[in-house]
């Protein structure tokens, strides 16, 4: 669900005894387990609602008299304006588009509301290895406030300029590495802030960041080290465990479906056979024939069971070779010792989304994994870049894996403490696709669990931090399930006005045509129809406990703790990295 601003385009964790503890919060809010929710853009009065918010402040000053603003002496930003351009934003409001870099060269971009503006303020973040700058909203279909012009809105290249999206060439630069793990978005903010008090006499009352997948990892990555930079964050799909995401689940992804002679194993002819397979042995296990998986971890599929009777291959059965992939897939990275190098593979009913991803395109184009792992391994990976590095020289044990996980102190924003985002008033709202082909879902469960434990159990952590998971949704969007939804206007409501989302409505749309509304709920609470009315219709379901609970602290060589960040810099000519002060 990556759409432009202006349009649509497995442990421990919670327990049986804890969930009527959580249901009764959610009833506080909303009705009782049984009963009707009321989403928080319907309350009247909600903050982001038509004609609710803070009141709007107009500029002090022209547009054109931010061009050239020498922002050189921002503490830790130094930046320079390049441009302030008048414009209309294609939702039709009126703007100053301000654009600049700070040093080194991260690009930012600026969009300042002329006569809209209600003393808001929201960062977006980007995707992949970023190296563009591009606005785009994540979870926030239907926004009213970002579609009227209520905020100043932000982005930034993540502090390179890259070919692609999955290229990863500025990691040559361990400046340009540090911009990229946890710097760019700190120094934006900032650097944003001081261009709206410039030209509003004024900063923002209320500010904000929105992101998926590497945005999601820019979220937390905010979130846990600077803790006053945002009053609400909204992070989807995080790659919060960037460093063992970008070599061992991506490169796992690769070689597990490459043969010895580097062809495919799995082609993206063999998926829809696969993915019907899945749903006739797991669909109806939530209760409900519907064509998506509530949660993958309640069907044990065995891929054997499409095997090719000897002799044949055809679009609708899998070879030995084949089945073996698909089980690898579904399994994750493993060391010598069969230990999990990344807290889970494919999730089952994410087949359909592994084309382009898994499966080489029609074209004959390597897969995604395989370019950004192997993109990965050369820049990233090591303390020095290694250009000559392929998938096959990687070697899948544990002296590898923690030779690389040195750098998750630059990289991975995995902290579950936070104590200082908490106290600061912060909220966080977590979300993640059950049928994520790119990130699996069972990582951002991992560190939930781990970010309840530290934070005091469900209950004192559901008070500034929710997660919810959506069924059949692919990453960042997309898939088989409901995948269009407002997550921004439940956090203004969340940060403004004290009300935490009791629920989410996601919608499916074909052709523009709604075709489906399901309601989303705090994890572990599940969506359970009442029996009446379509099974199509958000209003025919109720909140419930889920009729399981699975191990959500999922063991693997890599963990959730704190103290593991670094902050790195030139000092006397030489690149030192040292260990981040904790936030406060």
């Amino acid at each position: 669900m990556r759409a432009r601003l202006w349009g649509r385009k497995p442990g421990r964790a919670v327990g049986l005894r804890a969930l009527p503890a959580l249901l009764a919060v959610l009833a506080l809010a909303g009705g009782g387990p049984a009963g009707p929710y009321t989403t928080v853009a319907a309350v009247p009065g909600a903050a982001g609602g038509s004609g609710s918010g803070p009141a709007v402040v107009l500029p002090k000053v022209d547009c054109a008299s931010l061009a050239g603003q020498d922002l050189s002496e921002t503490p830790g930003a130094a930046a320079v304006v390049g441009s302030a351009t008048a414009t209309t934003s294609p939702g039709g409001w009126a703007a100053c588009e301000v654009k600049g870099i700070a040093a080194p060269q991260i690009q930012f971009d600026v969009l300042l509301p002329t006569r809209t503006w209600r003393q808001r303020y929201l960062q977006t973040g980007c995707g992949a290895f970023c190296g563009s700058v591009d606005f785009f909203a994540d979870a926030a279909d239907g926004c009213v406030p970002l579609d009227r012009g209520d905020f100043v809105v932000a982005t930034n290249n993540e502090g390179h300029v890259g070919v692609s999206g999955f290229d990863a060439t500025f990691g040559a630069d361990p400046q340009l590495r540090v911009d990229f793990g946890y710097r760019a978005d700190h120094v934006v903010a900032v650097v944003a802030k001081r261009l709206i008090a410039l030209y509003y006499g004024q900063g923002p009352r209320y500010s904000y960041f929105d992101g998926c997948s590497q945005g999601g990892h820019q979220g937390l990555t905010e979130a846990q080290r600077y803790p006053h930079d945002f009053d609400g964050i909204v992070a989807g799909a995080p790659a919060s465990l960037l460093t063992s995401l970008i070599v061992w689940s991506a490169g796992w992804h690769a070689t597990a479906n490459t043969d010895a002679q580097g062809r495919p194993i799995l082609t993206a002819a063999k998926l829809p056979a696969l993915h019907a397979a899945v749903l006739r042995e797991c669909d109806a296990r939530d209760g409900l024939a519907d064509g998506q998986i509530d949660d993958p971890r309640a069907c044990s599929f065995d891929p054997r069971s499409l095997r090719c009777p000897p002799g044949t291959d055809t679009a609708t059965c899998l070879t030995d070779a084949q089945v073996d992939a698909v089980r690898k897939l579904y399994d994750g990275p493993r060391d010598e010792r069969g230990r999990r190098m990344y807290p889970g593979g494919e999730p089952v009913g994410s087949e359909a989304n592994w084309a382009r991803w898994v499966t080489p395109t029609a074209t004959g184009a390597p897969a995604v994994t395989e370019g950004n792992a192997t993109s990965a391994l050369k820049y990233l990976a090591y303390p020095a870049p290694r250009p000559s590095m392929t998938l096959r020289d990687l070697h899948y044990d544990s002296a590898t894996f923690y030779e690389i996980y040195q750098r998750a102190g630059i990289y991975d924003a995995s902290d579950p403490d936070l104590s200082a985002f908490r106290a600061a008033g912060g909220k966080l709202l977590l979300w993640h696709g059950w049928a994520d082909q790119a990130i699996s879902p069972y990582g951002t469960i991992a560190y939930y669990h781990a970010l309840t434990e530290r934070m005091g159990g469900v209950n004192a952590t559901q008070r500034f931090a929710r997660l919810f998971m959506l069924p059949g949704v692919a990453h960042c969007g997309d898939g088989q399930g409901p995948d269009a939804f407002d997550a921004i206007t439940p956090t203004l409501a969340w940060v403004e006005q004290g009300v935490a989302p009791d629920r989410l409505v996601a919608t499916k749309r074909q052709d523009d045509a709604v075709v489906r509304t399901r309601p989303v709920y705090p994890y572990p609470i599940v969506a359970r129809y009442d029996g009446s009315g379509s099974s199509d219709d958000a209003a025919n379901f109720t909140p419930a406990p889920p009729p399981v609970r699975y191990e959500d602290d999922i063991a693997w060589l890599g963990s959730f703790r704190s103290g593991y960040e670094q902050v790195c810099g030139w000092q006397d000519g030489r690149w030192t990295c040292t260990p981040a002060p904790p936030p406060s």
